[in-house]
C-alpha cells in the first residue's frame, strides 16, 4: 500500500475566487476608524479585558504570588521568531516566558461582552488585531501586552475571546463576518507544505490572511457553515473555492445549548484559533428559561462562560507556537527537530517551519487571562466550560470535595436529568472528575454554599501534562498509556480559582441529581432487540482513525473507511473499503437527506481523538474495546489471515487466524458523553457507535478536533444527498 499519495491539483477547480480591485467593496465604512485596533499602552486600565480596572491591574501585578515552581533552570530558548511572516529570519534565539514567574489566582476573570441576538437581525462582527493584557508580567512585575487576533462589533473593543452571542431558538439571525486584519501576514509561522488556504493573487507571503468562521455545534446551512475552503482574505478581496457568502444565516432551530464560534480555515485553523479567533454562542429556548424562572437553574447573573485554553509565550509576552527546527516544545526539553524528521528539512530547507504532531502550552488561560480568579457568592453558579485548546485534554477536579457539582448540559444542550458529578461530601471519590476534550462543552452547576466549603477553591487539571491523552486507566481519573499527569505543583495542573465572597448576593438553585431538565430530548439510540444497531438507523457505516506518515515522514493521523473488505490502493484512491484517506480524496460518506445513520468509528491509533461532525447533534449508542495487530506499524491493521481483506469478528478472545479485527466488551459511556453531542472522544483500542440525523442538504465535514491533526488532513468531506448517489 502506498501510504500517502501526494495530492495533485485539480485544474478545473480554481483555488480562490479573485475579485478585481475595482469591485472590492468597502465593507467597513465609517466603522473602520471607530473600531479600536489596539489597546492603548499608556493606560493601565486598558491592559486588561473589559471589566478590569486600573487599580486591579496594578494590585494584581504587585501582589501576585509566584506560580508553582518547576525546575530551577532558566527558561529554554527557541530558534526563530514566534511571530514571523513567511520569509522572516528563523535564526534569532527566542527566550520563552517562564510560567513559574507569572501571577496565579490574582487577576480577575474577564467576562466577555454579550451581544443580545434574541431577535432577528444582522450582526456585524469584525476580525481585527489588537494588543491585550493576558495577565502576564515581566521580571520587574510590569504588565506585558500580547498581540492577538479577536472579534468585535464596529465601534466596540476587539477582544480575545470574542463577544458572546445570546440567541433564542426559532429566532434566525444573520452575521456579517468581516476580515479586517492588517495586511501584514500571519502572527505565527505558517507551514506551506501542508494543504492550506493560500490565494494565488492575494498570497499570504504578501500579507493577505484567509479566515472563515464556523459556528461549532450549530445546525447551519452548508453555505453558512464556515467550511475550511469558504475562506476569504482582508476586505473580501479573495475567496476560497467553496465560498458562497460572508453573511451567514443561523436558523437557531435547535434546543438551548452552549455553542461556540471559531476560525476554520484550511490548514490554518490551529494558528488562527491560537491567535485568538474564538467566542461563545449561547442559545436559549423556552424550556431553559423556564428552568431559570422557576429557580431550578441559576439565572443570568450567576451564569459564567469559561473558555479554557493553553498557550506559550516569549519573554516579552508574545504568542509562541513552535515551528522551526530548533524551537523548544513547551514544558519539555524536546525541540521541533526531534519530532519532525530530517527528511522534511532536506526537502524544504533547514529554516522551513513545520507543523508539529500536537501542541501543548505551558500557561493555562481562561477567557484570555492566565490563571484567573473569580469572586463568587456562597451560592450556586452555572458555568459553561469550553476546551478551546489545540491538543490538550483536561481531566478536571476541584481542590475542595465539599463543593457539589451537577452536570446539566453537554455539547448539544440540556440533559434529560441532572447528573451529580461531585457529591460534596468532603471526600474525593472515584468518578468525581470530568474529561474535557478539545472542543467539548459542559454546563455545570457548582454549589459554593456548603458550610464546609473552603474560602478558595481551585479548578485543577490532572490530565496529561505535555503529551497526548490516551484514555483513562481507572475510575479515579488516572491516565492510561503511561501518560504523566499534571499536578497542582505544575502550572498546567491549575486552571483557575474561585474565591468565596460572603458579601455577594447568593442564588440557591434547586437542581440536584435526577432533577428533570429536558423532557423533549428524543432518543436516537434505542435498541429494542439489543443487536447493537439503533432502531432508527437506516444505514450503518464503519469508519476508522488511522496514523501513518506524510511524504516527509512526519506523523499524520487520518480518517478513512473501515468496512469489511480490501484496503485502498493509497490515501487519494478509495478503490477498496478499508484504509486512511486524505481530505481531497473522493467523498465516501453520502447520507441521504432526512436519514438517520449509525457511524461505528474505530480508533486504530495510539492516542485519543475528539471527533466532530458538522451540521448534526448525535447521540452515543455504545463503546466497545477492539483488538488488532499492526506488526509493520504502517497504521493500518494487518490482514492476519492472509485472505486479502480486512474482516471483523466479535468476542472476548481474539482469533486472528479467523478475523483481523475483534470487537470486544462494552465500555461504559461517561456522563459527559450522554445527551446530544457534536464532538466525542474515542480512545485507543476503542470502537464508538454514534447515531446522527442528517436533515440539511449539501457539503459538510467531519474531523478530529485536535487542531494540529485537523490541519494536517485528519478531516474528510461528507455530502448529504437528496437522492441516492450513483
Amino acid at each position: 500500500m502506498t501510504k500517502n499519495a501526494k495530492r495533485t491539483s485539480d485544474a478545473s477547480r480554481p483555488y480562490d475566487q479573485e475579485l478585481p480591485e475595482s469591485d472590492v467593496p468597502d465593507l467597513f465604512g465609517d466603522d473602520r476608524s471607530a473600531a479600536p485596533f489596539a489597546v492603548a499602552r499608556s493606560a493601565a486600565a486598558s491592559l486588561a479585558a473589559p471589566g478590569l480596572a486600573e487599580d486591579q491591574v496594578h494590585a494584581a501585578v504587585a501582589t501576585a504570588p509566584a506560580a508553582p515552581s518547576q525546575a530551577e533552570d532558566p527558561p529554554p530558548t527557541a530558534q526563530g521568531s514566534p511571530c514571523p511572516t513567511p520569509g522572516d529570519d528563523a535564526d534569532t534565539p527566542t527566550q520563552l516566558l517562564d510560567p513559574a514567574s507569572q501571577p496565579m489566582f490574582v487577576n480577575p476573570l474577564p467576562r466577555p461582552e454579550r451581544i443580545d441576538a434574541r431577535r432577528p437581525g444582522t450582526y456585524v462582527i469584525q476580525i481585527r488585531q489588537t494588543d491585550q493584557w493576558l495577565g502576564l508580567v515581566d521580571e520587574h512585575g510590569n504588565p506585558l501586552l500580547t498581540t492577538v487576533w479577536g472579534y468585535g462589533q464596529p465601534g466596540h473593543a476587539t477582544t480575545y475571546p470574542g463577544p458572546t452571542f445570546v440567541a433564542y431558538e426559532g429566532q434566525a439571525i444573520k452575521v456579517n463576518w468581516q476580515n479586517d486584519l492588517p495586511v501584514e501576514g500571519h502572527l505565527l509561522p505558517v507551514d506551506t507544505t501542508i494543504h492550506y488556504a493560500d490565494s494565488v493573487k492575494k498570497p499570504l507571503e504578501e500579507g493577505w490572511v484567509p479566515t472563515v468562521t464556523h459556528l461549532h455545534g450549530g445546525h447551519s446551512p452548508s453555505g453558512s457553515d464556515g467550511l475550511p475552503e469558504q475562506w476569504f482574505t482582508q476586505h473580501d478581496s479573495s475567496r476560497g473555492p467553496d465560498f458562497e457568502d460572508r453573511i451567514y444565516t443561523y436558523p437557531n432551530d435547535q434546543e438551548a445549548a452552549t455553542l461556540w464560534y471559531h476560525d476554520h480555515t484550511m490548514g490554518l485553523t490551529r494558528l488562527n484559533a491560537y491567535a485568538g479567533l474564538a467566542g461563545f454562542y449561547l442559545l436559549r429556548d423556552d424550556n431553559s428559561q423556564t428552568l431559570v424562572r422557576t429557580g431550578v437553574l441559576p439565572g443570568e447573573q450567576n451564569e459564567v462562560e469559561l473558555a479554557i485554553q493553553d498557550r506559550a509565550f516569549t519573554a516579552d509576552g508574545q504568542l509562541y507556537y513552535p515551528a522551526y527546527k530548533d524551537d523548544i516544545l513547551p514544558g519539555t526539553t524536546d525541540r521541533v527537530g526531534d519530532v519532525v524528521p530530517q527528511q522534511f528539512y532536506d526537502a524544504n530547507g533547514e529554516d522551513a517551519p513545520s507543523a508539529v504532531p500536537e501542541f501543548f502550552g505551558d500557561h493555562i488561560v481562561v477567557n484570555g487571562m492566565a490563571w484567573p480568579n473569580l469572586d463568587v457568592a456562597a451560592g450556586d453558579y452555572e458555568f459553561h466550560l469550553l476546551n478551546g485548546s489545540d491538543s490538550r485534554f483536561y481531566v478536571l477536579k476541584l481542590s475542595d470535595p465539599d463543593v457539589k457539582v451537577q452536570l446539566v448540559g453537554v455539547d448539544g444542550g440540556l440533559l434529560p436529568e441532572a447528573i451529580t458529578i461531585m457529591d460534596g461530601d468532603g471526600a474525593q471519590e472515584d468518578g468525581e472528575f470530568l474529561v474535557l476534550a478539545p472542543a467539548d462543552r459542559l454546563d455545570l452547576v457548582f454549589e459554593f454554599g456548603g458550610a464546609k466549603v473552603d474560602p478558595t477553591v481551585q479548578l485543577l487539571n490532572v490530565g496529561p501534562a505535555y503529551e497526548p491523552f490516551k484514555g483513562l486507566a481507572g475510575p479515579d481519573g488516572s491516565l492510561a498509556g503511561g501518560a504523566i499527569a499534571a499536578t497542582a505543583d505544575d502550572p498546567v495542573g491549575n486552571v483557575m480559582q474561585f474565591t468565596i465572597d460572603h458579601t455577594l448576593p447568593a442564588t440557591d438553585a434547586s437542581v440536584t441529581g435526577g432533577t428533570v431538565l429536558n423532557t423533549g430530548l428524543r432518543s436516537l439510540v434505542q435498541d429494542a432487540d439489543e443487536d447493537g444497531i439503533a432502531d432508527l438507523a437506516s444505514n450503518v457505516r464503519k469508519l476508522g482513525l488511522f496514523e501513518g506518515v506524510d511524504e516527509f515522514g512526519r506523523i499524520q493521523p487520518l480518517l478513512g473507511t473501515a468496512e469489511d473488505g480490501p484496503v485502498h490502493s493509497d490515501t487519494m484512491t478509495p478503490d477498496g473499503t478499508f484504509g486512511p484517506l486524505l481530505y481531497d480524496a473522493p467523498v465516501t460518506e453520502k447520507p441521504l437527506l432526512g436519514s438517520t445513520e449509525q457511524w461505528e468509528i474505530f480508533n486504530f491509533t495510539e492516542d485519543a481523538h475528539p471527533i466532530h461532525l458538522h451540521q448534526t447533534q448525535f447521540q452515543v449508542l455504545e463503546k466497545r474495546s477492539i483488538d488488532f495487530e499492526d506488526e509493520n506499524e504502517d497504521g493500518v491493521p494487518d490482514d492476519t489471515n492472509g485472505d486479502g481483506r480486512i474482516t471483523y469478528g466479535q468476542g472476548m478472545v481474539a482469533d486472528f487466524a479467523q478475523n483481523d479485527i475483534w470487537i470486544g466488551d462494552a465500555i461504559p459511556v461517561a456522563p459527559e458523553e450522554t445527551g446530544r453531542q457534536d464532538t466525542v472522544s474515542i480512545s485507543p483500542g476503542t470502537m464508538l457507535s454514534l447515531v446522527a440525523q442528517f436533515d440539511l442538504p449539501g457539503d459538510y465535514v467531519w474531523h478530529c478536533h485536535i487542531l494540529s491533526h485537523e490541519d494536517h488532513e485528519m478531516m474528510r468531506q461528507y455530502q448529504v444527498l437528496a437522492t441516492p448517489s450513483s
